[in-house]
């Protein structure tokens, strides 16, 4: 079981070894040539070691255990970071190992949190590795939730219904492949015509690729530091509003309409229409919010639109993205961008949260619950995707919410420990464990920045962006006695 695992992680090291090269070349671009060594020293220590890992364990074609699925997501996501951490320390950029881990973790698992004081003062080689590190965690994401997950069975997970034809291998390799190569084209399209439309509205060319794939990847890494909020422009906001509920949506039914021409899973997608339902309506919520506190002085009614529909599709996508210029938020507003971090986007995407399908197959059980107090004798049906929902799974689903609640007010406490007043942890504590670390700025306008973070909060934010990507169960899992015996 160990070895099979260790050799897809050494995989995962080749593909992240690889990668690395490609800075390279933007040193070049930008004459920031003491770059380039730093690169190729990272790239050459990462694929070293992932080839050895690699070649020296064999994949098993057959279907992998439930106690292996758990191990395999555990181990990738913890490892995987200090890897990615080296060419931030052999450039000399962050040269402590808790900033560096703590970059890499907040990129790979796309959350967004940065640990830089002002983004102005880095060199643009390195402000290009991390929204392309942030990218990948965006393909890390949704392989892992396409091809991995549904495995676990965590939260019912197994419900999730994937676009891609059947016919997998067992093995987790092939599982991984057969996600892997189809999702990547899509993923890139996106990229590039969300790149496209950016740098035609008017934003610069490196500003526009590095906004497209933070966009994509529902990271929110910014490619410069802002006083208040972002500096997108009004014509910006309107273009990423789209690519954030893309990107938040599932990546499979995106695969089958641009590849096969088919948009009829769009019709019978009901998580994503309740996806685009509830961020309409939290923007109606925002807007008479900003109304009511005469925070649109200044701005016209459409500006006011879409500044609303911003904040609520990136909170809601958990791309942690937010408006400028709209001063302290009214509290009506925070409360509304807590509640959407927790709800999170759609299963098969790259967003983070509880996910809608669970949100939606939890008002379908309360809503059979109340019709049978009027009809005690009744027989009423969740159903999911056409399918009945289970009492085993409607128990997974009820049980994940429990453990994601108990968990997101236990680290809420611990940041309340680490000094931090109660508005700063619940948006720590939000920000980090919904994968949204810029919308902590938004929950909390006094906290100074991740850079202020003592080491020993900074190791704790990381595992808690990492806990958050494991869906929080995962983790939980290694903790009982029996499967460790298993």
């Amino acid at each position: 079981m160990i070895g099979r695992i260790v050799y897809i992680i050494g995989y995962f090291l080749i593909f992240l070894g690889v990668s690395e090269l490609v800075p390279v070349l933007f040193a070049y671009i930008f004459d920031e040539y003491e770059l380039i060594i730093p690169f190729f020293i990272s790239s050459i220590l990462t694929v070293f070691i992932g080839a050895g890992l690699y070649y020296a364990f064999k994949d098993k074609q057959e279907k992998p255990s439930h106690h292996e699925v758990i191990l395999f997501l555990g181990i990738i996501w913890f490892i995987l970071p200090f890897f990615a951490a080296v060419p931030f320390m052999t450039t000399g950029v962050l040269v402590n190992m808790v900033d560096a881990y703590f970059e890499a973790t907040s990129a790979l698992t796309t959350t967004g949190s940065t640990v830089f004081g002002n983004l102005d003062l880095l060199p643009k080689t390195m402000i290009f590795w991390r929204a392309f590190l942030q990218w990948q965690g965006g393909i890390l994401v949704f392989i892992i939730a396409v091809s991995i997950m549904p495995l676990s069975q965590i939260g019912a997970i197994n419900l999730f219904k994937s676009a891609l034809p059947h016919g997998e291998g067992d093995g987790l390799n092939d599982r991984i492949r057969y996600a892997f190569f189809p999702l990547i084209k899509i993923y890139l399209l996106l990229t590039v015509i969300c790149f496209v439309f950016l740098y035609i509205s008017g934003v610069d060319l490196f500003d526009a690729l590095t906004t497209s794939m933070a966009t994509l990847s529902s990271g929110g890494f910014m490619s410069h530091t802002a006083q208040e909020g972002n500096n997108f422009s009004l014509s910006s906001q309107m273009i990423l509003i789209p690519f954030m509920i893309l990107a938040a949506t599932n990546l499979t039914f995106h695969w089958l309409a641009f590849s096969k021409g088919s948009f009829k899973k769009y019709s019978s997608d009901i998580e994503g229409k309740y996806f685009i339902k509830l961020g309409l309506f939290a923007a109606v919520v925002i807007f008479f919010s900003f109304y009511i506190s005469h925070q649109l002085t200044g701005k016209s009614i459409f500006e006011a639109v879409i500044s609303s529909l911003f904040i609520s599709f990136s909170s809601l996508s958990t791309t942690g993205y937010y408006s400028a210029g709209v001063g302290t938020l009214p509290i009506t507003v925070i409360i509304c961008i807590l509640g959407l971090l927790f709800i999170g986007g759609t299963a098969g995407s790259t967003s983070g949260g509880f996910k809608v399908f669970r949100i939606k197959i939890l008002l379908r059980h309360a809503n059979k619950e109340i019709s049978r107090l009027a009809y005690p004798h009744s027989i009423v049906p969740v159903r999911w995707n056409n399918l009945n929902v289970t009492a085993k799974a409607m128990m997974q689903v009820w049980s994940f919410l429990f453990l994601f609640l108990s968990v997101y007010a236990l680290v809420s406490i611990a940041y309340g420990m680490f000094g931090y007043d109660f508005r700063a942890s619940i948006g720590l504590a939000a920000s980090n464990l919904f994968s949204a670390g810029g919308m902590i700025q938004a929950i909390s306008s006094d906290f100074i920045g991740y850079h202020s973070l003592s080491e020993g909060a900074k190791w704790f934010t990381s595992f808690v962006m990492i806990i958050g990507r494991l869906e929080i169960i995962a983790f939980l899992m290694f903790f009982i006695p029996s499967f460790w015996r298993n």
